[in-house]
């Protein structure tokens, strides 16, 4: 009997034994199955808010679940800080696949290998930049090399309140006296509000008046008579009294949204900034024309910068090919659409601006014809050494100095000295 026990014993123990070998050798024939589904990861980082954003996470919502080889996430970084992140946390390693940002920092990030070149990818398919005009596949080049493929393009155009406005005004001249007319003090509402010291947004002017920030040569040109009588020209509209002091971008929002700004110059960005029930419109900023300025040679319409904004790849990224599949698909026509219909984009895709849908659109199609008067922007390494110094130029202009000259030219030689040390 007890030997019956024992052998019953040693009987089950020898099961459960096999048994647990093959249970494990199930699991470990599972495992290389397991790791071969394993999704690619592919980081981005983007500094969109409002419906901008929304839109972005749709699209790659609609990205994640087409496939199940690559997998995004997103990551929206505050686009002061961005810049620097980007040139901080590559080289080490810690940054994205892709990211998305202006153009004018392209030379640098080439310069220093923190960007990859597309080049290959795009002889694999050129359709991908079929979508796109010259000017701004040129825009995201730098020395023969295409690093971005475009995403939208941005510069500044005219919004007006139409509770305050009845009639856009087509000159300069024309805008001035119905800002003075629609400009009360005491209420604080103003007849023009915009950054009026900051120079990307006084480039319209800037550029209207006949100045380049870069002469032939390729120096900072801020000494020319035209870059002078352009900053004369802020000085004069500061003394017409139709702006407020010390205008800030949350001030430009916060005006428009209480109907106490008759005209706001801004780009894109802002449209995700006002609020439901504001009855806005956007047009062309006006013609410079001889009654508001008569030194000028040429009446021309105002011609701000032109920002290309392109989806990039990091040179670090360890995984180039997927992170290409996503920048194709982000840039697609029917993707780029929904960025243009949900987050109120200027998307870089021409075709698009052809659909009917898309000519309806007053606001949209605004943006698309002021490119027409716009100036692209640099994409050298020398134009990230003029900010700080005309910024500094531009804010004793507003504090009322009058030695233009003298100002400018201590300016164009930080920018000089900047350029020497890089």
């Amino acid at each position: 009997m007890k030997k019956g026990i024992i052998s019953l014993f040693i009987v089950i123990s020898l099961t459960l034994s096999i048994w647990s070998c093959k249970k494990e050798e199930k699991r470990e024939a599972a495992a290389p199955k397991a790791q071969q589904t394993q999704a690619t990861k592919i980081v981005l980082w983007h500094s969109y808010r409002g419906t901008e954003k929304d839109a972005l996470d749709k699209v790659i919502k609609n990205f994640n679940e087409s496939q199940k080889d690559i997998q995004v996430e997103s990551l929206p970084i505050p686009y002061d800080a961005f810049a620097d992140k980007i040139t901080a946390a590559i080289p080490r390693g810690h940054g994205p696949d892709v990211f998305i940002f202006a153009h004018d920092r392209l030379g640098d990030w080439a310069i220093s290998k923190i960007i990859e070149p597309l080049d290959l990818f795009v002889q694999e398919d050129p359709s991908i930049v079929d979508s796109f005009s010259n000017s701004h596949i040129k825009s995201l080049s730098y020395k023969g090399s295409l690093y971005g493929i475009p995403m939208a393009f941005k510069s500044t155009a005219l919004f007006y309140n139409k509770k305050l406005v009845n009639k856009v005004p087509e000159t300069v001249s024309e805008m001035i006296e119905m800002a003075k007319r629609l400009t009360d003090q005491k209420k604080e509402t103003y007849g023009l509000v915009y950054e009026a010291g900051n120079f990307y947004f006084h480039s319209a002017w800037y550029h209207s008046f006949g100045g380049r920030v870069f002469d032939q040569e390729n120096k900072p040109d801020f000494t020319s008579k035209e870059s002078v009588e352009s900053f004369k020209f802020l000085t004069y509209l500061l003394k017409q009294k139709i702006m407020p002091e010390e205008i800030t971008s949350t001030l430009v929002t916060s005006l428009f949204n209480q109907n106490k700004a008759a005209f706001v110059i801004n780009g894109p960005w802002f449209l995700g900034e006002i609020e439901k029930g504001v009855d806005y419109g956007v047009t062309l900023l006006p013609v410079l024309d001889k009654k508001a300025a008569s030194g000028i040679k040429e009446e021309k319409r105002l011609m701000p910068f032109l920002t290309i904004e392109a989806i990039i790849m990091s040179a670090k990224s360890e995984h180039k090919k997927e992170a290409f599949k996503l920048i194709k698909y982000i840039t697609s026509d029917n993707q780029s659409l929904i960025r243009l219909r949900e987050g109120n984009q200027t998307v870089a895709n021409i075709k698009l601006y052809e659909q009917e849908e898309v000519k309806k659109d007053p606001v949209i199609m605004a943006f698309f014809e002021q490119q027409k008067y716009s100036i692209p922007m640099e994409n050298t390494p020398e134009m990230r050494m003029i900010w700080t110094p005309i910024q500094m130029a531009i804010s004793k202009f507003i504090r009322g100095e009058t030695n233009y000259q003298e100002i400018l030219k201590n300016a164009n030689q930080e920018i000089n000295n900047y350029i020497e040390r890089k």
